[in-house]
């Protein structure tokens, strides 16, 4: 039963990388496209390219701040990346300086989140939503249909994985199953001093402690990383892999001539 618990929570580890892998990818993808498929004709048409490239970084970041619990949060990055409509949908002044450092988030914080909040705007979707909007705006005459569903897909796909995000981070492990796990370490380990009665003290304390610190610590492993988003280190780098797709936006709209 340990075996099973340790190995269903680094599942839902490896499920929630590899939904971060799927965003990762799909926006780094969607940028490339977006640049070369999509030829502007006019300077606004141009400003609208570059937007919805900075729409699908902010996506990211979106959806960072959504699975921290802080839906309604916009980091300095962000403002610089959504149009002021954004802004003022989510009733954020862009003067106004923000301090991650302060954050105080706990798993039953994060938990509580769903797909949709009344309290909340959704800021994931609705990013897709202004993304869909630009790509229905767009003259489709001379770009490749394969290419413009590709460009459909890759929002699709993003959506997809943060959904799976917060379906990882909304169904822990059952209470009951938790709870009669630990009952039943509970009773292993008080029943290990009548196992070595007979045995001398000092070889009682060793294997007491050893199978302890083995059942309890890999108890706690489990419980650490069922929820693979968080803020610290035994959580997946979402802030770095968000920084990547900002840093490899900000190279390719500083280089948008040569490319």
């Amino acid at each position: 039963m340990v075996a099973f618990r340790t190995n269903s929570a680094y599942d839902r580890f490896w499920e929630g990388r590899k939904q971060l892998s799927s965003i990762e990818d799909s926006i780094t993808n969607a940028i490339r496209i977006f640049q070369l498929s999509i030829h502007p004709k006019n300077e606004q048409e141009r400003l609208d390219r570059a937007q919805a490239m900075k729409n699908l970084v902010a996506m990211a970041y979106s959806i960072k701040y959504y699975l921290l619990a802080k839906p309604n949060y916009f980091s300095e990055k962000m403002k610089g990346l959504v149009s002021p409509k954004i802004l003022e949908i989510g009733g954020v002044d862009s003067s106004s300086p923000l301090d991650e450092k302060k954050w105080k988030i706990s798993d039953n914080e994060m938990r509580s989140r769903g797909i949709f909040t009344k309290d909340s705007l959704n800021l994931p979707i609705t990013l897709a939503f202004e993304i869909t909007n630009y790509l229905e705006y767009i003259d489709r005459s001379y770009i490749v249909p394969t290419v413009y569903l590709a460009m459909y897909n890759s929002v699709n796909i993003i959506t997809n994985a943060f959904v799976g995000c917060i379906r990882i981070q909304t169904t822990p492990i059952p209470h009951a199953y938790n709870s009669h796990l630990h009952m039943i370490c509970t009773l292993y380990l008080l029943s290990i001093p009548f196992s070595l009665n007979g045995e001398a003290l000092v070889t009682f304390l060793v294997v007491q402690f050893i199978v302890t610190f083995m059942l309890l610590g890999v108890l706690s492993i489990a419980e650490e990383i069922e929820n693979p988003f968080g803020s610290d280190k035994n959580d997946l780098p979402i802030s770095a892999y968000c920084d990547n797709l900002y840093e490899h936006l900000t190279f390719v709209l500083s280089n948008e001539k040569e490319l």
